[in-house]
């Protein structure tokens, strides 16, 4: 057998080192020639090494190199890609709500001197939101300041319907009510106290796309998604339910007093009035609800309730004879504003108030650089703190058109008419004897559901969410920043009584 060279013989030496450990060094007994036993012995010096502690020592030191020269990562590792930043006034308060109604936990909070949050952040579940106080210099500005959001929030918890009753029973206002949802969630809308929607819903059935296609193609015919109608063989035909009733146009006044069956009597013999509709309240004789026919136009009216108390509203009433009209008024119980008069603007009116209090402003038809061709019998009539700033949330909430502005030199609105769809609304600043009369519109439209968004954004608040109520129509009620009720609606069917 050939002798192995140097180089194998020292391999095996080590080998069998490494296999012996504690044992005598290979070669040390003088059976391996002489020059392999200097290497033999450097290599037993050698075992066993590198130490542990040594090696503890060097990890520790290269990890702290390597994190010092390293570049910071996009994202902490702790957070999520994308976060959300909440701008509210008050995020002490809005952390507060988040924590008590959302289960979040406060992660960090910086003060500022002046008391405000710098910047803030919580955890919700396993997403981390941030937050902070307004910071106007930097265009930091709350939905409550600008005016409405259109951000919302999809929040998952394990009972959608417990978070969102504890959210409104804590301030938030319900927008659309918990439900189960084509895609597989239950799901409702809150908005907090600080003007932010967050979609609390709870997740109940996984679905592929076609799945989720079908269960909305099914909703949408069914008449489940909101803004839609069930499908039937009469959507087809021309009798097809209106969006807005027969008889009715884009406004109508809306009259909540103490003694509504008096009203009746009073604007029937008065202004010539013809009762459409009465149903009084299961077990009472006050009126749940009554239309009444007058020219043209239609008013509203019933019995106040607790939810909403009688109001003193004005309505101007358009005539042939205002001298005749005034007479029957003041017959049937009127009380006098003032008589029949040449006004400067160029109108010929009487003014008098109802035994409900109401204010009726009878006008002579007849051209004027207000009056439009479209000007009905009735044309509500709002006196307003704030009209000018009115005039603006018309326009971004219902999509209004200026028809007339007047104003005084100093730029206060004396009076203006906006266009609502097919509908006038007259309206102006108070002052003097004319102190604030809101008013408490009926709002018919083709899609409540945008409209009602809409105006949610344009900062209406909520009085009682969009809903479909037994008498046929999709409505909900919302109150402006003037004192006026909204009741937005579209007619989705016919219901007799």
């Amino acid at each position: 057998m050939a002798e192995r060279n140097l180089s194998e013989q020292l391999d095996r030496m080590i080998t069998k080192l490494l296999a012996r450990p504690g044992k005598k060094p290979v070669g040390a007994d003088g059976n391996v020639r002489a020059e392999m036993r200097a290497l033999a012995q450097v290599a037993a010096s050698l075992r066993g090494l590198p130490r542990e502690d040594f090696k503890a020592r060097l990890k520790n030191d290269l990890q702290r190199r390597n994190t010092m020269a390293s570049k910071a990562a996009p994202a902490p590792q702790e957070m999520q890609t994308a976060t959300a930043y909440l701008i509210v006034k008050d995020a002490a308060a809005a952390i507060d709500f988040y924590k008590k109604i959302f289960g979040a936990q406060e992660i960090l909070r910086l003060d500022r001197p002046d008391g405000g949050i710098g910047h803030a952040e919580i955890r919700i579940g396993n997403t981390s939101i941030a937050l902070s106080d307004e910071f106007p210099q930097l265009g930091g500005l709350s939905p409550q300041t600008i005016g409405g959001n259109s951000t919302k929030i999809i929040l998952y918890v394990a009972d959608a319907d417990a978070v969102a009753r504890a959210a409104v029973a804590a301030g938030a206002k319900e927008v659309q009510p918990v439900a189960d949802q084509f895609w597989g969630d239950r799901s409702g809308q809150v908005a907090d106290p600080f003007g932010y929607t967050w979609i609390v819903s709870t997740h109940k059935q996984d679905m592929s796309r076609d799945e989720m296609q079908q269960r909305y193609d099914d909703y949408r015919k069914r008449g489940l998604l909101p803004g839609t109608k069930k499908e039937s063989a009469a959507d087809q035909v021309s009798t097809a339910v209106k969006a807005i009733p027969e008889g009715f146009h884009s406004l109508t006044p809306y009259l909540a007093v103490t003694g509504a069956a008096r009203l009746i009597d009073f604007v029937r013999e008065a202004f010539g009035a013809e009762e459409k509709f009465r149903v009084n309240r299961p077990g009472a004789e006050t009126i749940m609800h009554a239309q009444l026919q007058i020219g043209d136009s239609v008013i509203e009216l019933a019995d106040a309730t607790d939810e909403f108390s009688a109001r003193h509203v004005g309505n101007i009433l358009h005539v042939t004879d205002v001298d005749a009209v005034y007479a029957r008024a003041l017959q049937a119980g009127a009380t006098v504003l003032h008589p029949p008069v040449e006004q400067s603007y160029g109108d010929y009116e009487a003014s008098v108030t109802d035994p409900s209090g109401n204010q009726w402003y009878i006008t002579k038809i007849r051209a004027t650089d207000h009056r439009s061709e479209d000007t009905r019998t009735i044309l509500p009539h709002l006196i307003l703190r704030g009209a000018a700033e009115f005039l603006q949330f018309t326009k971004q909430a219902f999509g209004a058109e200026e028809a007339s502005v007047h104003k005084s030199p100093d730029g206060t609105v004396v009076h203006a008419r906006v266009r609502i769809g097919d509908s006038l609304l007259a309206f102006g600043e108070a002052h003097g004897e004319y102190p604030p009369m809101p008013g408490a519109l009926h709002l018919y439209v083709k899609d409540v559901d945008t409209v009602y968004a809409t105006a949610v954004r344009a900062g209406a608040k909520i009085v009682r969410p969009l809903r479909d109520e037994p008498y046929g129509d999709r409505a909900a009620v919302l109150q402006d920043a003037f004192g006026n009720l909204w009741f937005p609606s579209t007619h989705i069917k016919d219901v007799k009584f």
